[in-house]
C-alpha cells in the first residue's frame, strides 16, 4: 500500500498516519501489510514516530508506481478544501494521470469543507476517481454525495484516524495542568481585527495562557507566526501573559507532540486536531469555526464554539462555556474510524471494533 504524507509539522497529520497504522493491526492482525510512503518533509521524523512505514523523501517507484503498490490510499486529512489554498486541489489533480492506474484506489477517513463550491467541478473530478471512500463526518459525507456527485454507496460515513490513535497515546497518563487555559489559534481564515482581539483577550486576562502550536512551522499565518506579531514590539501587554509552547516536531514522540494541549485545563482551538486531542484529553474545550470543518466537529463534540469574527467577548464566553467530551462520544468515534477504515480498504469482518 501506497500514500502520499504532505504533514511537515502539523501534529494533527501525525496522529492520523498512527492511527491508520494501528487500525491496520486491529483490523488484520494476520496479515500485515507493507506500507510505502513519499513526504518531501523532515523523512527523519517520520521514521522515527512511524518505523513500520518504508519512506522515502525521493522515490516515486515506491508510492506511484502500480506494478509496485496493490492500493493507493489518501490517508486521513482534508483533500476536499480551499481555507488554506488550492494546493491539495492541483496536487490531487496532476496525481489524476496516474491514480485510475491501481488496482484499489481509496480514501480514508477524509474530511470536506462547504468552502470548495467555486472549484466544485475540479474536486468532482478528483472524489469520483476513488472506488471507495470513508470520510470522518456527516458533513464531509453531505458534501461529497450532494455536492461532488459521488454516488452514496461509494461513501462511508466513518470518524477521524485520530481517534484511533489518541487512546492509546493517551493511555495511563498522569498529566499536570499546567495552565488554566491553553489558546490554538491558526490564522489562515483570520483577520488582523480578529488576531488583535486575540491579543486583548490575553491581554486583560491575570493569569498566563499556553499559546500551543498546532502546526510547529514559523509560517505568518500558523500560531508561531501569529505569536510573533502579538509579542514583537517590547511594549505589548501579551508579553508575559502568553507563553508559547511549541513540541519538538523533529525528535519528540507522540505524546511529546499532544502533551501542550493536555497540560490545560481548559482549550480554546481553532484547530480540528487540537480540538479532539484536548476532548480526549479530559480538558474543558471549545473552538473557533475558522472553517465549517470545525464547526462540525465542534456540534459531534456538543461543545460550544463560535464563528468569525473573533471578539474578546466571543472568547470569554468561550472560556467560560467550554465543556468536557463524554467518553462514550468518543469511544464512538473510534468505532466508527475503525468502521470507515474497514471499510475504505475492504477488509471483511470487523469483530475488533
Amino acid at each position: 500500500m501506497g500514500f502520499v504524507f504532505f504533514g511537515a509539522g502539523n501534529i494533527g497529520d501525525d496522529l492520523m498516519v498512527a492511527g491508520f497504522v494501528q487500525s491496520l493491526s486491529i483490523l488484520n492482525p494476520e496479515s500485515p501489510t507493507k506500507i510505502y510512503s513519499k513526504t518531501r518533509h523532515n523523512v527523519e521524523s517520520q521514521r522515527i514516530r512511524f518505523p513500520e512505514i518504508s519512506w522515502t523523501h525521493t522515490d516515486d517507484k515506491k508510492v506511484y508506481d502500480p506494478a509496485e503498490i496493490e492500493c493507493w490510499a489518501g490517508v486521513g486529512d482534508t483533500p476536499f478544501q480551499l481555507t488554506s489554498g488550492d494546493w491539495s486541489l492541483q496536487i490531487l489533480l496532476s496525481d489524476l494521470e496516474v491514480i485510475p492506474k491501481f488496482q484499489n484506489r481509496v480514501l480514508v477517513s477524509i474530511g470536506a469543507e462547504t468552502e470548495i463550491q467555486p472549484r466544485a467541478k475540479d474536486f468532482a473530478r478528483v472524489a469520483n476517481a476513488f472506488e471507495r471512500i470513508s470520510t470522518r463526518d456527516e458533513n464531509s459525507t453531505r458534501i461529497l454525495v450532494d455536492l461532488l456527485g459521488v454516488p452514496s454507496s461509494r461513501v462511508f460515513t466513518g470518524s477521524d484516524l485520530a481517534n484511533i490513535s489518541l487512546p492509546g497515546i493517551l493511555e495511563n497518563r498522569s498529566i499536570n495542568k499546567e495552565f488554566d487555559l491553553g489558546l490554538i489559534i491558526a490564522g489562515d481564515t483570520l483577520s488582523k481585527k480578529d488576531i488583535k482581539q486575540v491579543g486583548e483577550f490575553i491581554a486583560n486576562r491575570t493569569d498566563p495562557v499556553a499559546f500551543i502550536a498546532g502546526e510547529t512551522r514559523l509560517e505568518p499565518s500558523f500560531e508561531r507566526g501569529i505569536f510573533a506579531k502579538l509579542t514583537r514590539f517590547p511594549w505589548s501587554r501579551v508579553r508575559g501573559k502568553a507563553i508559547l509552547q511549541v513540541p519538538s516536531y523533529e525528535q519528540g514522540s507522540l505524546y511529546d507532540l499532544v502533551h501542550p494541549i493536555c497540560a490545560c485545563e481548559t482549550v480554546i482551538s481553532s484547530r480540528y486536531h487540537g480540538l479532539l486531542t484536548a476532548a480526549w484529553a479530559g480538558c474543558k474545550v471549545a473552538a473557533i469555526g475558522r472553517g465549517s470543518k470545525v464547526s462540525a466537529l465542534a456540534q459531534l463534540l456538543g461543545v460550544p464554539y463560535c464563528e468569525l469574527p473573533v471578539t474578546r467577548e466571543k472568547l470569554e464566553f468561550l472560556e467560560k462555556e467550554a465543556s468536557t467530551v463524554s467518553k462514550d462520544v468518543l469511544t464512538e468515534f473510534r468505532q466508527k474510524a475503525l468502521a470507515g477504515v474497514s471499510y475504505a480498504l475492504g477488509i471483511p469482518g470487523s469483530g475488533a471494533i
